[in-house]
C-alpha cells in the first residue's frame, strides 16, 4: 500500500476523538482509585489496578453498545454524532439541533446508570475472582459477628445504634456506596472536560 493511500485513510480517522476519550480514560481512573482506596480500604497499586479493569472493561462495552446502536439511529443524528466526533462541533443546519440538548442529557442519564451497575459488577466480580476481601468490609464482619455492644443503659446507646447493631451494614453496601460516588466523581470530571473542550 503506498504511503499517501495510507495516510488518506489515517486521515478518516477520528484520531482527535480517540486522544481526548484516552484523557478522559485515565482522568476516571485516577479519580475512582482514589474513591475505592477510600471506603475500601485497598492500597494504592490494587485501587488502581481495580479502577483501571473495571473503566476499561465499561469503556469497551459502551463503545460496542454505542456503535451497534449507532446504526439505527435516524440519518440527520448520526451526521450530528459524526459532526462531533470528527470536527468537534455541531452542524447548525441539521433539523436535530433544536432538541439536542435533550437527548445528550438523556443519554448521559442512561449511560451513568448503566455505567455504574456495570462498574458494581466488575468490582465484585473482580474481588470474588481475586478473593481479595477489603479490609473495610472483613472490619465490620468481624464487629457484626464479635457480638460486643455497649450497655443499654448507657447515653451513648441512642435507637440508630440498635439498628446497626441488628442491621450491619453488608459488604455489598460498601461495593454499592464506594462505586456511585467514584462513578458520580469521574462522571463530573467527564462532563467538565467535555463542557471546556466544546467551549474551546
Amino acid at each position: 500500500m503506498p504511503i499517501t493511500d495510507f495516510l488518506a485513510d489515517l486521515g478518516l480517522m477520528p484520531l482527535r476523538a480517540m486522544a481526548f476519550q484516552s484523557m478522559l480514560l485515565l482522568v476516571a481512573i485516577a479519580l475512582e482509585a482514589i474513591v475505592l482506596r477510600q471506603h475500601l480500604r485497598l492500597g494504592y497499586q490494587t485501587s488502581m489496578q481495580y479502577a483501571a479493569t473495571i473503566n476499561l472493561f465499561t469503556t469497551s462495552l459502551g463503545w460496542i453498545a454505542f456503535l451497534s446502536l449507532e446504526a439505527l439511529l435516524p440519518l440527520a443524528l448520526r451526521q450530528q454524532i459524526i459532526s462531533y466526533v470528527l470536527f468537534n462541533r455541531f452542524d447548525p443546519a441539521n433539523p436535530w439541533r433544536d432538541v439536542l440538548p435533550v437527548v445528550i442529557v438523556g443519554a448521559a442519564i442512561v449511560a451513568f446508570f448503566t455505567t455504574y451497575w456495570f462498574k458494581l459488577q466488575g468490582l465484585s466480580l473482580l474481588i470474588r475472582l481475586l478473593e481479595r476481601e477489603p479490609s473495610v468490609a472483613m472490619a465490620v464482619k468481624a464487629e457484626s459477628s464479635s457480638g460486643s455492644s455497649p450497655p443499654r443503659n448507657s447515653l451513648a446507646w441512642s435507637s440508630s445504634a440498635r439498628r446497626e447493631q441488628v442491621n450491619p451494614p453488608s459488604r455489598t453496601s460498601f461495593y454499592t456506596l464506594a462505586v456511585l460516588q467514584a462513578n458520580a466523581l469521574s462522571f463530573t470530571a467527564i462532563v467538565l472536560l467535555l463542557l471546556l473542550r466544546l467551549n474551546a
